[in-house]
């Protein structure tokens, strides 16, 4: 008989399947390298909703210049290092920051006024 626990889950687990099989990626892996280059547009050059209305040239440049170098590192440390992996990978992590971010703008710009 299986053992239930009284307290109900509120979430299930993360799934152990995703995006990041494809791409040659571990879930750590991706969702690492999507936090470092979500926290470096937020914070660098201070904080983003100090400078929410200022130009963001060398934050999105850096947060998204992070991405296919650290891409690269995963995919070598898992023995998967090819240009086209290291390309999709960098797409669809880039395409992931671009959603987060930008619906962080539109947040912050909302709170903001």
């Amino acid at each position: 008989m299986h053992k239930t626990s009284a307290r109900p889950r509120l979430i299930g687990p993360l799934p152990t399947h995703g995006i990041w099989n494809a791409i040659d990626l571990t879930r750590g892996q991706f969702l690492f390298i999507l936090a470092v280059s979500v926290a470096l547009f937020v914070f660098l050059e201070g904080p983003l909703w100090r400078h929410a209305h200022e130009g963001h040239f060398v934050r999105i440049g850096l947060s998204y210049a992070v991405i296919p170098v650290a891409v690269a590192a995963a995919l070598d440390f898992n023995r998967k290092l090819r240009l086209v992996t290291i390309v999709a990978a960098s797409t669809v992590i880039a395409l992931a920051k671009l959603i987060l971010t930008a619906l962080l703008l539109v947040v912050i710009g909302l709170a903001q006024t």
